[in-house]
């Protein structure tokens, strides 16, 4: 049997580029991380989940803070009007 130099057959062995599960995009092994780990994305999907957590977290506090905050005037407004409770 004659050796085919032309590349028509297919490798031997398989690619080993995965298939990132967020974004579907096909990535070298170094962009994905072990398979079996919680975060098996790839690099660029795990920055954004990143951002979009810090995004949250950042709005999570701004709003206790506001409430904190109303909380904190309503209990002045109450202490200056006099309250009525005082004997």
């Amino acid at each position: 049997m004659r050796h085919e130099t032309n590349g028509s057959l297919p490798p031997l062995q398989a690619t080993a580029d995965r298939c990132c599960p967020s974004c579907r995009a096909v990535k070298p092994p170094d962009d994905l991380p072990i398979p079996r780990t919680p975060a098996g994305c790839c690099i660029a999907c795990r920055r954004r989940s990143a951002a979009v957590a810090r995004r949250h977290s950042k709005r999570a506090l701004r709003q206790v803070a506001r409430r904190t905050e109303a909380g904190y005037r309503g209990l002045l407004a109450e202490h200056r009007g006099g309250g009525g409770d005082a004997a």
